[in-house]
């Protein structure tokens, strides 16, 4: 009976052990789950702040599970996931049809799901006095119909208005020509940097400029960071129309769709199987991804949000 008892829990053991081990393709490649595993994610820049928080905590929960984020711009992301070089992406857009039709030529389609509603917010140098704009002169800013600090109204002798993106391929800058410029080409004068730090730093060190940024860069208040980046610059604020009270991108004015330039941000998983993708976005969507989404500043895309008080600042 004490030899029976003994094989039996050796059995037992071998079983845990074996159920631990991570589960591996033909090859020996480890594959991995919704909760362990490593996987490589591409994230459109200007959302490192809020995707950096919930990695922390994803990784704090799930301790066999490892995701590697590389920021880059949205268009790199859409590149490397119709390449198949990387299967998920966080961007602030859908996939369009033709972009799908590679997906579907193999048989499945992307899920995408919304996590966030974030906005693009214009900034300017601490000193400048222009800190309220319309709709339409950022309409007319974007486009080089305005292009000088004067033609808004207001004496000033800062000369040429310099407009600065943070990438040529980044969500921000499709966002500011369909969206906002309506699908009219951009300022010749209008450049772009590398990264929505750099354009903070930029405005901070050029009076004349303003910079085109994602909101969630300027959004989370307890974070030291952000901080130091509001005493670097001024954040404009944007009216419907002339006459109009402006606001800036702020959640609450993001709840209540004050603030006009408001975009949704979304995760999309391009594994065909129930992988470590699918972890994420369900972590992300959930209730401890939606409460972080919350406390960065940003507005829960599937969370209700009840506003109690909107301060102006």
């Amino acid at each position: 009976m004490i030899r029976n008892c003994l094989m039996l829990s050796v059995a037992i053991l071998v079983f845990i052990l074996s159920a631990c081990e991570p589960q591996k393709d033909k090859n020996g490649k480890v594959i991995d789950t919704p909760t362990t595993g490593s996987i490589k994610i591409m994230v459109d820049e200007g959302y490192k702040p809020i995707i950096e928080s919930t990695i922390d905590v994803f990784d704090s929960i799930y301790r066999l599970a490892k995701i590697e984020p590389m920021y880059v711009a949205e268009g790199a992301a859409v590149n490397a996931l119709i390449k198949d070089s990387i299967q998920v992406v966080v961007i602030t857009r859908k996939l369009t049809d033709s972009e799908l039709v590679f997906f579907k030529q193999r048989g499945f389609v992307p899920a995408t799901t919304p996590i966030a509603h974030d906005a693009v917010a214009f900034v300017v140098h601490p000193d400048n006095k222009d800190t309220i704009f319309t709709i339409d002169q950022i309409r007319d800013l974007l486009t080089g119909k305005t292009d000088k600090w004067s033609q808004l109204g207001h004496k000033s002798n800062l000369g040429a208005i310099q407009l600065v993106f943070d990438n040529a391929l980044s969500g921000t800058v499709r966002y500011a020509k369909d969206s906002i410029a309506q699908g009219a080409a951009l300022a010749p004068s209008a450049s772009a940097l590398t990264t929505n730090e750099e354009v903070i730093n930029y405005v901070h060190k050029n009076k004349n400029a303003i910079g085109i940024i994602a909101a969630n860069w300027i959004s989370d208040t307890d974070d030291k960071g952000v901080q130091k980046f509001r005493k670097e610059i001024k954040i404009a604020e944007i009216a419907k129309a002339a006459g109009k009270e402006g606001y800036k991108p702020y959640q609450a004015y993001l709840i209540t769709n004050d603030y006009p330039f408001k975009r949704t941000v979304y995760i999309i998983n391009a594994q065909a199987r129930k992988g470590l993708g699918l972890g994420f976005a369900s972590f992300l969507a959930g209730d401890n991804g939606q409460r972080i989404v919350l406390k960065s500043g940003l507005v829960p895309a599937q969370a209700p949000t009840r506003l109690i008080k909107a301060t102006r600042k």
